[in-house]
């Protein structure tokens, strides 16, 4: 009985003691979770890149598994292929933009990584003869203070990876055009080389007509002869570049196995608004999302060195309880760890540069756009004026002057040497429009490119902090100090 009562009083002063304890215990945890719980939710949209590639392309896609190649519902081809719909079919089917895209799966695992709590831990002792039991319970709580940070930094090195691979997505959709328009000229300079046979043969036969009634000599009807045997060697020569464009721009299309047949468009003028390389600058800069995703580097960049300040930090709550036969004792406390000596100085360092570098990193992007918008201008103002010239001014002369020396050969009142050089000037001239329209498309679709958007919209009203799941906006122009 005696004993008894020494247990009960036993178990009162513990009973006194734990509460107060306990209560401390209680409010830390709710503190620290409502601190850990403010910061934001990690972002894991997959489809992030092709919505932006949407907005700036108007053309929306999809992935294709592995091993396969598919044409997507939003293309028929029994009417021809058009530039937008290559575009379409690459970003479905390119497997090297396909395979980037996996980053942005990756960088949602690091962004919902980081917002996990680390695990508590438990250390049990089991009672042993004399030895008493024991079960302790260690949270982690600098786990919980630190889970903001690690959100934030996570989240914008997603956007970083997503900017990035939008402008993988442009780069693709630059290629898929240039080779677009490299068919397209392949095919119309097959056709030139099948109507130049059809003119130099019919010179061969006004030749040979004229030998014939005695007005030329043999010699004259031997040239014109080599003329469209020439030509006939031309059409086989345009046929195989045919064949090389196609199978390149099928490659670049990611259908490399297609065996239907691929009509492009004709080459035709692109009408084009005036252009002010300044104001296509600026667009640029707003716009472009390698410069964003630099910015996001930067920002990335600049957490990370908050971080790494505070991540020597080891702070556990500590909950601990003893028992054996006789009585239980309880009591809860805190482990830390002392600072003395490391402090996470050399991550400090490390995060510190890699600040510095991220800052370099997206001035030397911003150099480049520079480079590239003014190169680009320069190239389609000066394709524009070429073709013009020559649509407005060389051909229609040409035209007219083949039409007189066939005119005058057939009636014996010109010479078949001036016949071959006017035959040839408008034939070079026809060659040089389809090369200029090309030149054309091309320079049009790296300005394109080089300011992220179309020449005939408006600009883009867009923020490089806006974002797709896990919202955190930044202002688009905000540049880290050097």
């Amino acid at each position: 009985m005696k004993k008894t009562t020494e247990q009960q009083q036993n178990m009162g002063r513990l009973g006194t003691g734990f509460p107060k304890w306990a209560a401390w215990f209680v409010l830390l945890v709710i503190v620290v979770q409502q601190i850990g719980c403010k910061s934001p939710n990690p972002c894991g949209r997959t489809d992030y890149a092709q919505q932006r590639l949407s907005q700036r392309l108007g053309v929306y896609s999809d992935s294709t598994p592995p091993d396969q190649e598919c044409i997507p519902r939003s293309v028929a081809l029994e009417d021809g292929l058009s530039e937008s719909e290559a575009v379409t079919i690459a970003l479905s089917n390119n497997s090297a933009f396909q395979a980037t895209l996996a980053q942005l799966g990756m960088a949602s695992g690091d962004a919902l990584q980081a917002s996990l709590l680390a695990n508590p831990q438990i250390l049990l002792y089991f009672p042993s003869g004399a030895k008493e039991g024991q079960a302790t319970l260690y949270a982690p709580i600098e786990s919980y203070l630190l889970r903001p940070a690690r959100v934030r930094a996570a989240n914008k090195e997603y956007h970083r990876v997503g900017e990035q691979l939008v402008q993988n997505g442009l780069n693709l959709a630059r290629d898929v055009r240039i080779a677009y328009a490299d068919y397209a000229s392949a095919i119309e300079r097959l056709q030139l080389a099948r109507d130049a046979n059809r003119i130099r043969h019919e010179f061969a036969d006004l030749t040979y007509k004229r030998f014939k009634d005695g007005d030329i000599s043999e010699l004259e009807t031997i040239t014109s002869r080599v003329d469209a045997l020439s030509s006939d060697a031309a059409i086989a020569a345009e046929e195989y570049n045919v064949s090389i464009a196609k199978a390149r721009l099928q490659t670049s299309l990611g259908i490399p196995s297609y065996a239907g047949n691929l009509v492009p468009d004709p080459l035709t003028t692109l009408p084009l608004p005036e252009i002010d390389e300044e104001e296509l600058l600026q667009i640029a800069l707003t716009c472009r999302p390698d410069y964003q995703g630099a910015q996001w580097l930067v920002s990335a960049a600049e957490e990370r060195t908050r971080l790494a300040r505070w991540q020597f930090l080891r702070f556990d709550g500590v909950a601990d309880t003893r028992y054996n036969s006789d009585h239980v004792r309880t009591g809860t406390g805190l482990r830390f760890d002392l600072p003395l000596f490391n402090r996470n100085q050399g991550g400090v360092v490390r995060t510190d540069w890699e600040l510095n570098a991220a800052a370099h990193n997206r001035d030397a992007i911003r150099d480049q756009i520079h480079q590239e918008v003014r190169v680009a201008t320069q190239q389609t103002s000066q394709a524009r004026s070429n073709l013009q010239i020559i649509e407005n001014s060389v051909l229609p002369k040409l035209s007219e002057a083949i039409t007189l020396a066939q005119k005058g050969f057939a009636d014996g009142g010109t010479d078949y040497l001036l016949v071959l050089q006017t035959t040839t000037q408008y034939l070079d001239a026809r060659s040089r429009l389809i090369t200029e329209r090309t030149n054309l498309q091309r320079a049009i679709a790296e300005l394109e490119r080089s300011i992220s958007r179309p020449l005939s919209e408006s600009p883009l009203e867009e923020s490089w902090g806006e974002s797709s799941g896990g919202s955190i906006a930044e202002p688009h122009n905000k540049s880290p100090e050097r």
